[in-house]
């Protein structure tokens, strides 16, 4: 649920929240703020108050500010007290989304802030009544909700990530509209917090995948699909008995999904007995094969590719290792094992990339996952150069708010990161996943630390994908 600050007045703000009590003043907690204590509600949904004070006045307003304000909309006729109350809001967070009706001088470079021109809503609105003028997209089509505009909050598992990773079966995602600008999106194009997707598909579909883009927790590994899938080689080890517990114990922390077990090369029928008879292969959801005539991994995913919509792939550390190369260009998310089984884990952990980008589009997946197995959240900011880490560490600190998780940050110029990795216990690493392979011998250099991350064999490793 988020948090959301209204701050009214004038004969707007009275429409707009006699529209918001009828149809939606369910879905959020809310903290209403106006001079006017006629623009207050009565009846407040769970967790949401009144503030009956001129907002305008930047004390009393940041007495009430809290981290957990995720949204901001000034709905106000004064200039001035909106342009007071937008620099409060700002120098308490650089991150808020403020939605403000009318327009202040000095603002437009700010990208966390959506201005409305009131007298551009309202010709726009008569314009579309015009004879002979082409309709909005509500007047297109069969008008059975076929045709679709979603806003990307902060936090959703769609932030961040490439057109071409979504998953899009009977829906399609057509255009994206960006700081008032239309984007035709390639499979490339990759979607920020504040964009709007135009998405056209089956009436049902579509309200499934607003919930989807909406909801900031429990949909990992969505959208990049729905099933999870262990594949185990028992050509080159026999112990699959720990990794069924594994993926089993993974996949019961995840919501609405499917595991599947494939094994492959099966030595002789007694382990092909154990794994049929095997009495947690067969729970709701769960379902196994043993693969007979494929022996290679990278067929065998192929396959799967045209049957299954796989969202995740679990593999351990000797099967990885074989096909790091295949694996690691398949746009998929990719667990890898470690020796410290993932019951035991308490943190994930993130070496700060040295993309600022490359640590947004991460950032989703960090906190999804971390947030369904009850991981707590390390960053580990390596820094010898004393290069500016600060904008992708205040984007984690603003996530963390909107998660409402804690963040655990260890700064150093010095120890080197693969070398504290190999220490750790009790942590799986959370790491951007390039479409390259990695070289068979990298040079042992700071540049590489996702390169050389994968050749570490203790603590499991969650590979997160970042372009197509």
């Amino acid at each position: 649920m988020r948090k959301v600050l209204l701050i009214l007045d004038g004969i707007v703000a009275k429409e707009f929240l006699t529209t918001l009590t009828m149809k939606h003043l369910d879905k959020n907690a809310y903290i209403f703020v106006s001079i006017n204590p006629e623009l207050l509600p009565q009846n407040l949904p769970q967790d949401s108050v009144c503030y009956n004070f001129d907002p305008s006045a930047s004390g009393k307003l940041r007495e009430i500010l809290s981290p957990q304000i995720t949204d901001c909309y000034v709905i106000l006729d004064n200039a001035a007290e909106r342009e007071e109350i937008y620099h409060t809001l700002r120098a308490y967070n650089k991150m808020l989304q403020i939605t403000m009706l009318g327009e202040i001088p000095l603002a437009t470079s700010d990208k966390q802030l959506t201005m409305l021109n009131e007298a551009y809503l309202l010709s726009t609105r008569l314009f579309e009544k015009f004879p002979n003028v082409p309709k909005t997209a509500k007047y297109i089509g069969l008008g059975q909700g076929e045709i679709m505009q979603v806003s990307v909050p902060f936090g959703s598992p769609y932030a961040y990530r490439s057109v071409g990773v979504i998953k899009q079966k009977k829906w399609k995602i057509v255009a994206i509209y960006r700081n008032n600008g239309l984007i035709l999106p390639k499979y490339s194009t990759t979607i920020l917090p504040n964009d709007a997707l135009l998405l056209v598909g089956e009436p049902d579909t579509l309200w499934d995948i607003y919930h989807r883009i909406q909801e900031e927790s429990g949909q990992f590994p969505t959208p990049f699909g729905r099933d999870v899938v262990l594949y185990f080689d028992l050509a080159c080890r026999d112990d699959f008995e720990a990794y069924i517990h594994q993926s089993l114990w993974l996949f019961n922390h995840f919501k609405n999904k499917r595991l599947h077990f494939c094994f492959l090369n099966p030595k002789n029928t007694q382990t092909i007995h154990t794994i049929s008879n095997h009495p947690l292969l067969n729970g709701e959801n769960v379902s196994w094969e043993i693969e007979y005539h494929k022996t290679s991994l990278k067929d065998v995913i192929e396959k799967d590719k045209k049957q299954k919509n796989i969202g995740l792939i679990l593999l351990d550390h000797l099967l990885f290792m074989r096909y790091r190369n295949y694996v690691l260009n398949l746009g998929i998310p990719l667990l890898k094992f470690g020796t410290q089984t993932l019951e035991t884990l308490t943190h994930s952990v993130v070496v700060v990339p040295k993309s600022t980008e490359e640590a947004e589009k991460i950032s989703s997946v960090v906190f999804d996952f971390s947030t369904q197995l009850g991981l707590k959240i390390f960053l580990y900011d390596f820094d010898p150069n004393e290069e500016n880490h600060e904008t992708a560490l205040d984007y984690y600190k603003h996530i963390a708010k909107v998660f409402n998780k804690k963040l655990e940050i260890y700064n150093s110029n010095v120890q080197n990161p693969i070398l504290w990795l190999n220490t750790q216990k009790q942590m799986l690493q959370i790491m951007p996943l390039h479409k390259v392979g990695i070289k068979r011998h990298p040079l042992f250099s700071m540049r590489n630390v996702e390169n050389l991350s994968a050749y570490l064999v203790k603590i499991p490793q969650l590979f997160v994908p970042i372009s197509v």
